[in-house]
């Protein structure tokens, strides 16, 4: 870490919605993995309107390892799960994994250590990612569309595989949206003000089938893309 401007640790965001089949296996997975690390850390397990075991399984989890803290919402929405857990989080180093862990867990370190001297780091799977086809083609659209309403350059809004500093997004709570745009709120935010981010590659193996409705989330996520757009174009008049 350089020395003028060190981080004290990590705090690993896990949203969750009905993950009771793989939750403690691969709480325990990243558990191992980030105590190899040497670095103070916590994971933040945050279920959003899990209607499984997963709000049984989460404490049991939390009262085995000491630093795993778990926490239920009862309304679905990740956003919401973000914003709790960035409200609540120790550590300045705020990183976002997916459930699964289908995003190779050498993001975490790269990123740790990348935002010593940066407030986002951006883990683009279009680069090396190996998913199904379709979803490949929608999500390149809808990056295409983002960059060019909001005037961003980047390559994954994804919700897994980003890191911020903790310090430069809590301003920005009240505006997460309870959904899945926060990803585009957050980076548009920073670069907005100024901040520094950076983009880099990351290994994927996804082939598990998505945990949300993908037809009501592109109409979703394309109407909050277009809410976004009208809001900036309002400011410019």
């Amino acid at each position: 870490m350089t020395p003028e401007n060190p981080l004290s640790g990590l705090s690993l965001f896990v949203p969750i919605y009905n993950e009771a089949a793989i939750l403690s296996e691969n709480t325990d997975r990243l558990y191992k993995y980030l105590s190899r690390l040497q670095i103070p850390f916590e994971i933040l397990l945050g279920s959003n309107g899990s209607t499984d075991a997963t709000p049984e399984i989460g404490p049991k989890l939390a009262a085995a390892h000491r630093n795993v803290k778990f926490f239920h919402l009862s309304q679905r929405g990740p956003g919401l799960a973000f914003a709790e857990a960035l409200r609540g989080c120790r550590y300045d180093a705020f990183i976002c994994q997916d459930a699964d862990l289908s995003i190779h867990l050498e993001f975490i370190p790269k990123a740790f250590d990348l935002l010593e001297n940066h407030d986002a780091v951006i883990g683009a799977k279009q680069t090396t990612q190996r998913r199904a086809r379709m979803r490949i083609g929608v999500s390149d659209f809808f990056i295409l569309c983002t960059n060019l309403l909001l005037g961003l350059s980047y390559r994954d809004y994804s919700i897994g595989a980003k890191a911020y500093r903790t310090e430069a997004i809590r301003p920005f709570i009240g505006k997460v949206d309870r959904h899945t745009f926060y990803t585009q709120q957050m980076i548009w935010q920073l670069q907005r003000i100024g901040g520094r981010i950076i983009e880099i590659p990351v290994e994927c193996d996804d082939w598990r089938k998505s945990r949300f409705n993908l037809i009501h989330e592109g109409f979703y996520r394309f109407y909050k893309l277009f809410e976004l757009w009208l809001r900036m174009q309002a400011r410019h008049e």
